[in-house]
């Protein structure tokens, strides 16, 4: 529907129309599986999610656990053009742990720099505890869930066929990044056993990694960096 003749009002109802046919779609033929998956996801602020997969939905929160083209984020609920936002929710699964949202100014860069060269310290008054509590635990789930997607799925080990048997990821507590009031580092370890086929053994190995999470305007929280650390020497279990 890109005819020219037509008027963007009438274009831009017409892709919200697609997407909500798509939506139908899959929503009726897979609300029964966990977690859901979508091709394509079309959001009310304007934003177009592809490849996605609906983790969890928190209730007391209102928003949504996903991860879209192998980004984890958290947005809110309210985003899932109605009434496949509802059906979305019921058909998610249910958070582990109450999460809340603390809102939190724009950071679309960092601070003006001080006369000395460094970013200025943030102007925003912390968030009180529990508050705080809450949204430490927003940023360190979407940073655990990234990590837990890259040692599955993009980690190479060994050189022929491998699958990862058991996985164990230990984070620390996030911590503020300097100059950038809604941004956070997670730090933590990642434990992988693995089969390798080419020589018919299994291995483990450790890894560190560094993720980045940022809160956006809207309260969702995004992953802005990850990087993982060079492992540690792979150790055989069996031959």
């Amino acid at each position: 529907m890109n005819d020219p003749s037509l008027s963007p009002r009438f274009r831009a109802a017409w892709r919200l129309a697609a997407a909500a046919l798509f939506l139908a779609a899959a929503l009726g033929a897979g609300a029964g599986e966990v977690p859901l998956k979508l091709e394509r996801l079309e959001l009310v602020d304007g934003r177009t999610l592809t490849h996605v997969v609906i983790k969890s939905y928190d209730a007391a929160s209102g928003r949504l656990l996903l991860v879209a083209d192998g980004t984890a984020m958290l947005i809110p609920a309210g985003l899932v053009p109605a009434p496949f936002g509802e059906r979305i929710k019921a058909g998610a699964p249910r958070a582990g742990a109450t999460m809340s949202v603390v809102p939190v100014a724009p950071a679309s860069g960092p601070p003006p720099a001080a006369a000395g060269g460094a970013p200025a310290a943030p102007a925003a008054a912390p968030a009180a505890g529990g508050d705080e509590a809450a949204a430490l635990a927003d940023h360190r789930q979407v940073a655990e869930e990234r990590a837990r997607r890259y040692f599955e799925f993009e980690y190479i080990l060994g050189s022929g066929a491998v699958s990862v048997t058991k996985l164990d990821i230990q984070t620390r507590p996030p911590a503020p990044v300097a100059g950038w009031p809604a941004r956070y580092r997670t730090r933590g370890t990642a434990w992988v056993e693995f089969y390798e086929s080419k020589g018919r053994s299994f291995g483990r190995r450790s890894s560190r990694f560094e993720v980045v999470t940022e809160q956006k305007p809207d309260g969702s929280v995004v992953v802005a960096e990850f990087t993982p650390v060079l492992p540690e020497r792979p150790t055989g279990i069996s031959d």
